[in-house]
C-alpha cells in the first residue's frame, strides 16, 4: 500500500513535467526557465532512485522514478536549445539596430535596399525609450498612493490622457498610467517592478498585444504563453485584482488573440473586459475609458453609479456610425468589432 501511494504521488507530480516541456518547446526562449531549479529536481529523483537501488527494492515505483527523471532531463536539453534561440534573437536585434542607426544617419535611402528590408520577415526591435520612461516612473512613484488603480500596457493605454479623463469622470480612486509605448509582450518583464510592484495597486488593467500584432507572422501560442507568464508573476507579486483588456484592433490576428485572452482570463482568475464597439464610436478614446471606468470603483455600486451606467449606454447609441446601418436596439448587444475581417 505504501508503494502504491508513493507511485501515485510521483505520477501526480510528474504529470506537470510533460506539459511544462511542451510549453518550453513552444516558447523557444529560455527566459522563463530556471536551469538551477531543473537540476535540483533531477538531483531529487536521482536520490530517490539511489535509495531504491540501495534497498534492493526493484518494483514499479522505480519505473515511475525513471520516467519522471527522463522527462525532467529533457527540459535540460530544451533549455540549451532555447538559449541558442535567445542568442540568435539578440544578434538579430543588434543587427537591426545597426541598420536603423545607419539609415537615420544617411539622408538618402537606397530604394532597392529598403524594399529588400521590407520583404524580410518581422524581427523584434530594441525598445530604447523604455529606460527613459522608467526614470520618470521611478520619480513619480515616490508621490503615489498605495491601493490605487494602474493601467499597464503598450500604445493603446500609453495614448490615454489619464489625468484629464480621471478629472472629467470624477474618479475618486487614485489612478496611474504606467504604460510603455512600442513595447511587446516579450519585453515587459523587466518593467514590472517599477510599473506595478512598487505601486502596490488594488486593481491592474493590462492591455498588451497592439504592437505584437504588427508582425503578420506572429506566433499566437507564444504570445499567450508569455501573457500567461506575465499574469502569473503579477499574481504572485501583488494582491491586486487583474483585468485583461483585449487588443483594440480590427485585424484578424487581433480577433484570434482576443479569443485566447478571454479563455486565459477565465483560466487564471482574471476579469476580461469586453471593449467591443470602441473603434465604431465617434470618440474611441472616451468610449474606451468609459468601459474601463465602470470597473475602477473600489466601492459597491450605488444608485448614482447605476444612473451613470444608463447614461453611458445611451451615449453608446448616439455614437453609433451613421453609415446607413440600423442602430442597435436598447438591450441588444452589438456585434463584436474584433470579429470583423
Amino acid at each position: 500500500m505504501a508503494e502504491l501511494l508513493e507511485s501515485t504521488m510521483l505520477i501526480c507530480f510528474g504529470l506537470s513535467w510533460p506539459m511544462n516541456l511542451a510549453k518550453n518547446i513552444k516558447a523557444k526562449s529560455a527566459r522563463n526557465m530556471s536551469l538551477q531549479f531543473i537540476l535540483l529536481i533531477i538531483t531529487g529523483y536521482i536520490a530517490g532512485i539511489s535509495a531504491k537501488i540501495y534497498n534492493h527494492r526493484f518494483n514499479y515505483v522505480l519505473v515511475v522514478y525513471l520516467l519522471n527523471l527522463i522527462v525532467v532531463s529533457a527540459n535540460v536539453v530544451v533549455y540549451f536549445i532555447n538559449c541558442r534561440y535567445d542568442r540568435q534573437a539578440k544578434e538579430a536585434n543588434a543587427k537591426l539596430a545597426r541598420q536603423i542607426s545607419g539609415n537615420t544617419e544617411n539622408t538618402s535611402v537606397d530604394t532597392a535596399a529598403l524594399d529588400a528590408q521590407n520583404s524580410t520577415p518581422f524581427k523584434p526591435s530594441i525598445h530604447s525609450q523604455g529606460e527613459d520612461e522608467m526614470e520618470t516612473y521611478r520619480e513619480m512613484n515616490s508621490i503615489t498612493e498605495a491601493g490605487g488603480v494602474v493601467l499597464f500596457g503598450s500604445n493603446t493605454f500609453a495614448a490615454l490622457p489619464v489625468g484629464e479623463l480621471a478629472q472629467a469622470f470624477r474618479i475618486t480612486e487614485p489612478i496611474y498610467n504606467r504604460s510603455i509605448k512600442d513595447v511587446r509582450i516579450d519585453q515587459i518583464e523587466s518593467y514590472l517592478k517599477v510599473c506595478l510592484y512598487d505601486l502596490n495597486p488594488r486593481k491592474i488593467f493590462v492591455n498588451m498585444g497592439d504592437v505584437d500584432i504588427l508582425d503578420e507572422n506572429a506566433d499566437i501560442d507564444n504570445f499567450i504563453s508569455k501573457y500567461e507568464w506575465l499574469l502569473y508573476m503579477v499574481h504572485t507579486k501583488t494582491k491586486a485584482s487583474i483585468y485583461i483588456v483585449p487588443i483594440v484592433s480590427n485585424s484578424p490576428i487581433a480577433f484570434k488573440m482576443n479569443q485566447r485572452l478571454k479563455a486565459l482570463a477565465s483560466q487564471t482568475g482574471c476579469k476580461y473586459i469586453d471593449v467591443s464597439g470602441v473603434l465604431e464610436s465617434k470618440r474611441p478614446t472616451l468610449r474606451l475609458f468609459e468601459m474601463l471606468k465602470v470597473h475602477m470603483r473600489n466601492h459597491p455600486i450605488n444608485f448614482a453609479d447605476a444612473m451613470e451606467a444608463g447614461a453611458l449606454s445611451n451615449r453608446k447609441l448616439e455614437d453609433a456610425p451613421s453609415d446607413g446601418q440600423a442602430s442597435p436596439q436598447p438591450g441588444v448587444k452589438s456585434e463584436a468589432v474584433f470579429a470583423k475581417h
